[in-house]
C-alpha cells in the first residue's frame, strides 16, 4: 500500500501504457508462434517455423542493411545535428528561441507529405538534377531516386529534430564559468571542446542516438517510395508480409525479433553511456 501511496500519480500514465502498449505486444508475441492457413487466415497451431525462417540468409541480410541504415542514419544526425545544436546554443535568447520554433516547425507537416516533397526534389526532372545540370555537375537529368544513399539521406532529415533537441539542451545546461576556467589555464577552443563540451553533453548524444535509431530499424515508407523496390528494409518486409502476403505469424515473429534486437542495442548503448560517467565519451 505504501509503495501504491507513494505512485498514485503515476497510476493512469501506468494502465494506460499496460493496455495500449502491453496487450498489443503480447497479442504480437502470441501470433508469432501460430502458423498461416492456405487461405491466409491465422492458424491456431503452435509452430517455431517463423523464427526458423529468418535464419534464411536473404531475411538475415534485410536485418543488417536495416540495422546497418538505422546505424548510419544514427551517425549523419549525429555529424548535422550536434553542430548545429552547440551553434544555437551560442545564440542571443532571443534569436535562439526563433530557431528552435522554426525547427519545431517540421513536426507540424506530416512525415509522409514531406517525403514526397523529397520525391519532387530527387526524381529525374527534380530540382536537384536540374540544379546539378544548370551548374554544370552533370549533362544530362540523373535519377537520384531508388538508391541506398537517398534512403539514408532522407530518413537522416526526416529525424533530424530527434538528434538537435537532446544535444541542444545538454549543451545549453553547461556552466559557462567551466569555459572560462578552461581558457584561464590555457586551453584553446579545440581542447576545450573536447575536454568540457563533448564529455559533457555526452547524455545529450546518447538519448539522440537512441531516439533517431529506434525508430529508423522499423521505418518503412521511406524505404517504399524514395528506395522502391531495390532497397528492402525490415520495415518494409514486416510491412509487405502483413499486407500482401497476408502471412501475420511470419510477420509477427520478424516484429518480434526487431523489438528484441532494438532492446538489446538500446540497453548496451545506455549501460556503456552510464559506465562512462553521463555518456559514451
Amino acid at each position: 500500500m505504501a509503495w501504491l501511496k507513494r505512485n498514485i500519480a503515476g497510476l493512469p500514465a501506468f494502465l494506460w501504457m499496460a493496455v495500449l502498449v502491453g496487450i498489443p505486444l503480447i497479442y504480437i508475441i502470441v501470433l508469432s508462434f501460430l502458423t498461416r492457413n492456405p487461405d491466409g487466415t491465422v492458424g491456431f497451431v503452435f509452430t517455431l517455423a517463423n523464427y526458423d525462417r529468418i535464419t534464411d540468409p536473404v531475411t538475415v541480410s534485410i536485418f543488417m542493411d536495416s540495422f546497418g541504415a538505422a546505424l548510419l542514419t544514427s551517425a549523419c544526425a549525429l555529424l548535422i545535428g550536434y553542430p548545429f545544436a552547440y551553434f544555437v546554443s551560442r545564440l542571443d535568447k532571443k534569436l535562439r528561441f526563433y530557431v528552435l520554433v522554426f525547427l519545431m516547425i517540421a513536426f507540424w507537416t506530416s512525415s509522409l507529405i514531406r517525403t514526397y516533397g523529397w520525391i519532387i526534389i530527387l526524381q529525374t526532372n527534380g530540382v536537384l538534377s536540374g540544379l546539378f545540370e544548370r551548374l554544370g555537375f552533370i549533362k544530362e537529368p540523373a535519377r537520384f531516386m531508388y538508391s541506398y544513399p537517398s534512403v539514408i539521406a532522407v530518413t537522416t532529415y526526416m529525424f533530424l529534430p530527434f538528434m538537435i533537441l537532446p544535444v541542444y539542451n545538454a549543451v545549453e545546461k553547461i556552466d559557462p564559468t567551466l569555459y572560462e576556467a578552461s581558457y584561464d589555464l590555457g586551453a584553446g577552443k579545440v581542447k576545450t571542446f573536447a575536454k568540457i563540451t563533448l564529455p559533457l553533453s555526452s547524455s545529450g548524444i546518447a538519448g539522440g542516438v537512441t531516439l533517431v535509431f529506434v525508430p529508423s530499424v522499423g521505418l518503412y515508407f521511406i524505404s517504399d517510395l524514395i528506395g522502391g523496390a531495390r532497397t528492402m528494409l525490415l520495415g518494409s518486409l514486416i510491412k509487405n508480409q502483413m499486407d500482401s502476403a497476408r502471412n501475420w505469424p511470419f510477420g509477427a515473429a520478424l516484429s518480434v525479433v526487431m523489438l528484441g534486437l532494438v532492446g538489446l542495442f538500446v540497453v548496451f548503448y545506455l549501460s556503456l553511456a552510464k559506465d562512462n560517467g553521463e555518456g559514451l565519451f
